[in-house]
C-alpha cells in the first residue's frame, strides 16, 4: 500500500498527487514511470513520474481523469492509500550536454517533461521549453517549468493565456528565433506526431515519450509492443522514449484504441466497480479419511526402504500381482460442461480407494529409476508406499521434504517425460504407476485435511540471501535455504507472489488457491515475500549487498514473449499468450467487475503447440469462442503433454496442423480480420530431433476476430542488464556454472532465466540445486 500524502486539483480533470514511495523516489530518473493499481479489481495503470522527493520518500503523479482506472485514482484523497505502486519502469532519458533544447509538453505531457526540463538544465543545456493545454485551465505546472527554463512560451488553443495556438507554433517560433540541437516533445499522441512532422522539416532530431497500453510495464505481456523504425520494439522495455522520426504514428493510434469500446462500457458500470468483488474464500474439507492414525515417525523412518513397516508390504503382495492391476484413470469434469467454466478444474483427483490401489502397483524397486526422471529428487517409492498403508499425511510429509510445491507439481508436471518415464513397468509393456496423480492425492489431502506440516528448518543461522522472482525455481530455492536455516527475502516485480503459477497457467489447470497454500507453507517456513518490487529497477544488485544480503539467487524467468515477425502481426486483437492468459489469469479481465479489459474474440486463433497453446485455445474456448490452434508440424512433434492435447480436443479445439501464419489481414479499423496460412510439409529432422517444417507453396486465409500468439518466451532482460559485471549467454540468459552459480560469486541464477524456457518441475530442479551449492559456500565461508 502507498499513501497519498499530498493531493492538488489543477483543474476540472486533472489532479497532482505526492505519493509515498521511497524506493522509487531514490532510483528514479527523468524518463521513468511506475505502473500503478488503485485498488484489488483495478487494472494495471501506466503512469509517468513528474517528480520525487527522496526525503519525504514521494513520487509526484499527474492523472487525467479520462477512463476507469483514472477516474478511480482521481476520486482518491489525502491519507488514503494506493493498492500497488511499483517502479521505476522504462528507460531513462538520455541526457547531456546538446547546447539549446526545445522541451514542449501538451497537457497533462508537462507533468513528465519537467524532470526532463530540470534534468537538461542541469546538464548545462539552454532550455526553451513550451507549454499548452486547451485553454488556461488546462496549463499546468507553469512556475515549475519556468523555474528550470531559460524561456517559456505558452500555448492555449482558444487564446485565453499565452499565445492562441497549438504547440508546434511555440516550437517553430523557437526554432526560427535561434540555432536547435535537439527536440522534446510529450503529450497526447496526435500533438507528438505533428511536433514530429514539423522538426523532420528542420532535420531536428526530437525524442517522444510514449504511453501505450500496458499490463505488466516489464515487458512480460507485449501489449505496448509498436512498430519503430520498421521492427518491433516493447516500450516498456525498450522506450518509453523513442526518435519521434520513426515511430509508426498511424499503427500507434490505432492501438491506443484496442479497448475503447470495452472501456466505454465499463464506464456506463462505473458504480459496480467500486463495489469490492471479493468474494470470501472457501475453505477447503475432505471426505476422504485415514484408516490409520498418523504416525509421527521422522523423515528418516519415513523414507527408509529398510523399515519393518516397509518390509511388511513388500511381502503383503507379490510383485505378479501388483503388475497385474490396471493402472488408474484420473477422473474429469464432463467435457462439455468443463468448457464453460474457468475456475472448476478439469481433473477431480483421485479417490481414496483409486490411490490406494494406484499405490499398489509401486514395486518399490531396490534402486528407484522413477527417481532419477525427477528434477528434485523426490523419495517417489517413499510417498507411495506411505499411501498405500494409509499414511496420507506422511506422504504429504515425504513430498514436502525436498519439492516446496508438491501440490503444484501434482497437476501440471510432464511425469510422462520424467519420473513415469523411467518406471520399470514400462519395460513389461505395462503403463507406468501413476506417480503425478498419487502426488496430487497426497498434497490434497494433506490441505484439504487441514493438517499441513511444515518441514523441519535448522537453526538460523542469520546469514540474508535475497531470491529475485517468485515463480518455480525461485520458491524452490527459498524453501531449501530456509530449511538451512537461512534468513531468506524473495523479490517479486508482480502484485501477486507465484510467478508463472499464477499469472501463466490457469485455474482449470491450476487453481491460485492451491499455490497460495504452497506459499503459506514458505512463509510458516519464515520466508518473506516483497511485491512490486523489481531487482535493477527499485532496488539495486547493490543495494542488497549494502543491506546485508550476501547471496543472490535470479529465478526471473524468461517472460519477454516471441513474436514471428510477420505483416500485420501488430494489428488489433493479435496478442501474445502472456498478455491473454496474465489478463484473465492474474488481472480476472473476463469477471464484469474486473477494471482490467479485454476483447472477447468470437472466431480465435491460437498460434503455437505448446502446453501454452493448450492453456490459450482452452481459456478463449470457455469465453465463449469457436477455437482453431494453428501448428507448423503434426500432431506427432507437439510439445505439449499428451493430456493437455487430449483435453482440448474433447473441449471442442479444432486443431489445424501443418499450416503456419504468413501475414495477417486487418479491417479499416487495424483489427484482424483473418489470417493467411502458408500449408506446411514435414522435411527432415532438425537440431531438436522433430522434423523440420517446409512451405509447399500454398496458402489458405483463415477467417479470424482474434490471435494469440504462443510461439515461446526470451529471457526478460530487465534483471541480468542490470547488474554490471553479470557474463550473459544466449539470447540474454544468464551464464551459470554446474553449480548454478553465475559469473559473480554471490550471484546464483535458475529455471528460465538460465534455460530459456523450460517445465516447472526443471525450474525447481535448478533451485534445489542452486540452494544447495550456495549454502554450502555461504556455510563454509562462515
Amino acid at each position: 500500500m502507498n499513501k497519498i500524502i499530498k493531493k492538488v486539483q489543477y483543474s476540472e480533470k486533472v489532479f497532482r498527487f505526492d505519493v509515498e514511495a521511497p524506493l522509487i523516489a531514490k532510483s528514479r530518473k527523468a524518463g521513468n514511470f511506475v505502473i500503478i493499481r488503485v485498488d484489488n479489481n483495478s487494472e494495471r495503470m501506466p503512469l509517468t513520474i513528474a517528480d520525487a522527493d527522496i526525503e519525504k520518500g514521494t513520487i509526484t503523479l499527474v492523472v487525467q481523469k479520462v477512463g476507469l482506472s483514472s477516474t478511480k485514482l482521481c476520486a482518491l484523497n489525502e491519507g488514503d492509500e494506493i493498492h500497488d505502486v511499483v517502479g521505476p519502469l522504462g528507460n531513462p532519458t538520455h541526457i547531456e550536454n546538446f547546447g539549446t533544447v526545445i522541451c514542449a509538453g501538451g497537457g497533462v505531457g508537462v507533468a513528465p517533461m519537467l524532470p526532463i526540463i530540470k534534468a537538461l538544465k542541469a546538464a548545462g543545456n539552454r532550455v526553451l521549453s513550451v507549454i499548452a493545454g486547451r485553454n488556461k485551465d488546462l496549463v499546468i505546472m507553469e512556475d515549475e517549468v519556468r523555474a528550470s527554463s531559460d524561456e517559456l512560451i505558452i500555448m492555449t488553443d482558444d487564446g485565453s493565456y499565452g499565445e492562441k495556438g497549438v504547440v508546434t507554433v511555440g516550437i517553430e517560433k523557437f526554432i526560427n528565433q535561434e540555432h536547435i540541437d535537439k527536440v522534446f516533445a510529450i503529450g497526447p499522441p496526435i500533438m507528438m506526431k505533428f511536433c514530429c512532422l514539423l522538426t523532420q522539416k528542420y532535420n531536428l532530431s526530437t525524442d517522444v515519450s510514449l504511453n501505450t497500453i500496458m499490463v505488466d510495464g516489464t515487458g512480460m505481456c507485449g501489449a505496448c509492443r509498436l512498430t519503430i523504425g520498421g521492427k518491433t520494439k516493447f516500450v516498456c522495455i525498450d522506450g518509453p522514449e523513442f526518435d519521434g522520426a520513426l515511430v509508426d504514428w498511424d499503427e500507434m493510434f490505432k492501438r491506443m484504441g484496442t479497448f475503447k469500446d470495452v472501456e466505454r462500457e465499463e464506464m456506463e458500470h462505473f458504480e459496480e466497480h467500486l463495489a469490492t468483488v471479493d468474494a470470501g474464500k472457501k475453505k477447503e474439507t475432505t471426505d476422504v479419511t485415514m484408516d490409520v492414525e498418523p504416525t509421527d515417525a521422522s523423515i528418516e523412518e519415513l523414507t527408509d526402504r529398510n523399515a519393518e513397516w516397509r518390509k511388511e508390504l513388500r511381502a503383503s503382495m507379490k510383485a505378479k500381482e501388483r503388475t497385474a492391476i490396471e493402472r488408474v484413470k484420473m477422473p474429469e469434469l464432463d467435457p462439455l460442461y468443463r468448457a464453460t467454466t474457468r475456475t472448476e478444474e478439469v481433473n477431480i483427483g483421485l479417490t481414496k480407494e483409486m490411490a490406494l490401489t494406484e499405490a499398489k502397483r509401486c514395486l518399490d524397486c531396490p534402486k528407484p529409476t522413477c527417481m532419477e526422471g525427477c528434477p528434485v529428487s523426490i523419495n517417489i517409492p517413499s510417498f507411495i508406499k506411505n499411501i498405500e498403508r494409509g499414511q496420507f499425511l506422511a506422504a504429504a510429509k515425504v513430498l514436502k521434504n525436498t519439492s516446496a510445491l508438491p501440490a503444484v507439481c501434482g497437476r501440471v508436471c510432464p511425469q510422462e517425460k520424467q519420473c513415469e518415464s523411467k518406471c520399470v513397468h514400462l519395460k513389461m509393456n505395462e503403463p507406468a504407476v501413476a506417480i503425478g496423480y498419487l502426488e496430487r492425492f497426497a498434497a490434497d489431502y494433506e490441505r484439504q485435511s487441514g493438517n499441513i506440516s511444515v518441514p523441519k528448518c535448522d537453526e538460523p543461522n542469520g546469514i540474508k540471501i535475497a531470491v529475485v522472482g517468485s515463480g518455480p525455481s525461485g520458491l524452490s530455492f527459498a524453501g531449501d535455504m530456509a530449511k538451512k536455516g537461512f534468513d531468506v527475502t524473495v523479490f517479486e516485480a508482480l502484485h501477486e507472489i507465484g510467478g508463472v503459477l499464477k499469472y501463466g497457467i490457469p485455474e482449470f489447470r491450476l487453481p491460485n488457491a492451491i499455490v497460495d497454500v504452497e506459499i503459506k507453507n514458505l512463509q510458516k517456513m519464515g520466508v518473506k515475500f516483497i511485491t512490486d518490487c523489481i531487482v535493477g529497477k527499485t532496488i539495486s544488485v547493490k543495494d542488497l549487498e549494502e543491506q546485508g544480503f550476501k547471496g543472490i539467487f535470479v529465478g526471473s524467468g524468461a517472460g519477454l514473449p516471441n513474436f514471428m515477425n510477420i505483416p500485420g502481426e501488430n494489428a488489433l486483437n493479435i496478442m501474445s499468450s502472456n498478455e491473454y492468459l496474465t489478463r484473465v489469469n492474474l488481472m480476472d479481465a473476463a469477471n464484469p467487475h474486473s477494471d482490467t479489459p479485454i476483447n472477447l474474440g468470437k472466431k480465435v486463433v491460437v498460434v503455437g503447440g505448446g502446453n501454452t497453446a493448450m492453456d490459450s485455445c482452452r481459456t478463449a474456448k470457455r469465453l465463449g469462442a469457436d477455437v482453431t490452434l494453428v501448428y507448423r508440424r503434426s500432431e506427432a512433434e507437439m510439445p505439449a503433454r499428451l493430456e493437455e492435447v487430449k483435453h482440448a480436443k474433447e473441449e471442442g479445439i479444432n486443431f489445424f496442423t501443418l499450416h503456419n501464419p504468413k501475414e495477417y489481414e486487418a479491417d479499416d479499423k487495424g483489427a484482424v480480420k483473418a489470417v493467411v496460412l502458408d500449408v506446411m510439409k514435414l522435411g527432415k529432422p532438425d537440431a531438436s530431433g522433430r522434423r523440420r517444417p517446409e512451405t509447399t507453396g500454398e496458402t489458405i486465409t483463415l477467417e479470424c476476430d482474434q490471435v494469440i500468439v504462443a510461439v515461446g518466451v526470451s529471457p526478460n532482460p530487465l534483471v541480468p542488464q542490470s547488474i554490471e559485471g553479470l557474463e550473459l549467454g544466449r539470447k540474454n540468459t544468464i551464464a551459470v556454472n554446474d553449480q548454478m552459480q553465475s559469473s559473480i560469486e554471490e550471484i546464483y541464477a535458475g529455471g528460465d532465466i538460465v534455460r530459456g524456457g523450460a517445465t516447472v518441475i526443471l525450474a525447481m530442479g535448478d533451485g534445489r540445486k542452486a540452494a544447495l551449492n550456495m549454502s554450502e559456500k555461504l556455510l563454509n565461508k562462515k
